[in-house]
């Protein structure tokens, strides 16, 4: 390939580039901004109060995917592939925007029973109140638009900022041990106003009209996106368990050490699984069998490229950000690495096959195969030896069991 081609095939593809890119900064940069305040906060609040943070963030992730609902790769297809009705992109916000405030309400009325019910939350309520409140982030970013019309850069420079702007007000206001609430009400009241910023953008920069929808119309969206939301809500249990499974056995303190570990492994598995997010616009139009099998050749190399990118890079990390002996957390982050192939393979079959074909159902198989999985290796590991390196392990292995059955999976889709 010379110069001439290359150039040609960059301004064909200028606008898939520049999604990932801005999707990709959006993400790394969110995790950079952690990982800066991250020996700060923790030496201010101390390992245990960092924890907990941790820990009813986990809980709070439950009710935003019950929320978020599977509207994100279901809305963005559907904008992706009528990019100009600007009628449809307004009824479609007004259906979504809906939906998400009957879940929120629900969700409201779950959290107040857990709260009273369960004497843990109870005991912590304002922090679990702070962090339920981020729900409302979930309500009103458009994540699913910017993704769909391919302008993720006006959702990078919205969230960018916000982030900036927040880290003054961290590092003047947090002092001791005893403002973990003020850190979480600080992290939680950026991530809502930026989103609410997004939201009126839809208005200002695309013109976009909220109607009242038909109740019937939400009812037929919420069944349609169905299929998405449980695969979500499985991976989600998924995930966020083992911060709940650790927290419960092995402490807050672990906890804390298990939160560093994603941190460092999050960094190159966002550049890697961001790449099917933002191919996804165009492949959905043009999902042909000899280029999504050449693209997953490519997404092999590059999770390998990855994961010695984590063995590498992770151990600096330790070394420059760690405090209170936790060199533990690189030798999970190797462990994680591994995930990477996982979110690369099985992205690319979720992105470019199962729902270019219609095959959502395919979508949810595969998560509920991978949450049955972890939780039974859980349950062989932690008896073999009982340490947050079994609970880690156990995703691990479910992670690649979850690539051996999507590949079964894939041979069943007509058409491929």
């Amino acid at each position: 390939m010379n110069l001439a081609q290359g150039i040609k095939i960059y301004k064909e593809n200028a606008k898939t580039v520049s999604n990932y890119f801005h999707m990709t900064v959006l993400q790394v940069v969110n995790s950079f901004f952690y990982i800066l305040i991250y020996p700060f906060v923790i030496n201010t609040v101390g390992v245990d109060n960092y924890g907990l943070f941790v820990f009813a963030t986990s809980v709070s992730a439950y009710f935003m995917v019950f929320i978020n609902f599977g509207f994100d790769i279901h809305a963005a297809k559907i904008i992706s592939l009528n990019p100009v009705d600007k009628d449809l992109h307004s009824s479609l916000l007004s259906s979504v925007t809906v939906a998400k405030l009957l879940l929120e309400l629900v969700s409201i009325i779950i959290f107040v029973a857990l709260v009273v019910g369960v004497p843990f939350v109870r005991s912590n309520w304002i922090l679990f109140v702070f962090c339920f409140a981020n729900t409302l982030s979930c309500v009103f970013l458009p994540t699913w638009y910017f993704h769909g019309v391919q302008k993720m850069k006006v959702l990078t420079v919205i969230q960018l900022t916000s982030k900036l702007l927040s880290l003054p007000v961290i590092y003047f206001c947090i002092s001791g041990v005893d403002d973990v609430g003020v850190y979480t009400f600080i992290v939680v009241a950026t991530n809502v106003i930026s989103s609410l910023v997004a939201f009126c953008m839809l208005f200002a920069i695309y013109h976009l009209k909220l109607t009242w929808p038909g109740l019937l119309n939400v009812k037929a969206l919420l069944f349609e996106v169905q299929p998405f939301f449980w695969s979500s809500a499985t991976n989600t249990l998924k995930q966020k368990s083992i911060e709940i499974i650790i927290g419960s056995l092995f402490g807050m303190r672990e906890v804390a050490i298990y939160d560093l570990a994603n941190k460092i492994f999050s960094v190159p598995s966002l550049l890697a699984s961001n790449i099917n997010a933002a191919l996804f616009p165009v492949m959905v139009r043009k999902a042909q069998k000899n280029i999504i099998d050449k693209i997953i050749k490519v997404e092999i190399f590059v999770g390998l490229v990855c994961m010695l990118s984590v063995a590498v890079g992770g151990y600096w990390v330790i070394r420059l950000i760690s405090v209170h002996d936790m060199q533990q957390a690189y030798y999970l982050s190797m462990l994680l690495s591994i995930n990477i192939m996982t979110f690369l393979v099985v992205g690319s079959h979720i992105y470019f096959i199962y729902v270019p074909h219609q095959r959502y159902d395919f979508v949810l198989r595969n998560q509920v195969v991978s949450v049955i999985s972890f939780y039974l290796f859980c349950a062989l590991y932690l008896s073999l030896s009982w340490s947050i390196y079994s609970v880690v392990l156990a995703l691990v292995t479910s992670a690649l069991l979850e690539i051996v059955y999507s590949c079964s999976l894939v041979r069943k889709v007509k058409g491929y």
